[in-house]
């Protein structure tokens, strides 16, 4: 749990431009975008007495860490998957990659 003060910091750290994305937690669908930490408390308030939802059914957070980054992956654009298999021999588990193109090569 953090402290009123970490919390402040953490509130006062976004712009007042800032795009938030207000989304239902169980699902993430979004139910809404805004600009504004303070409307974006508003928006997601309003959106709870509307449908009649509690409060940990509705959750807001900046567009760009619901969406993900926008800059290039560290990997050059490629997705790297863990099986969950163990793979002893390796000393952890099997690893692969998805190019852009939809091709998958080993990494081990």
């Amino acid at each position: 749990m953090i402290s009123f003060q970490e919390y402040v910091a953490i509130c006062e750290g976004y712009g007042a431009q800032d795009k938030f994305v207000i989304f239902r937690t169980a699902t993430r669908s979004v139910l809404g975008t805004v600009v504004g930490f303070e409307q974006a408390k508003s928006k997601a308030t309003e959106i709870r007495k509307q449908r009649g939802l509690k409060f940990d059914d509705v959750s807001f957070m900046t567009s760009k860490r619901f969406y993900g980054k926008t800059s290039a992956a560290p990997s050059g654009g490629r997705r790297i998957e863990y099986a969950p298999l163990y793979n002893p021999s390796k000393r952890g588990r099997f690893r692969g990659v998805w190019d852009d193109q939809g091709n998958y090569a080993d990494l081990d």
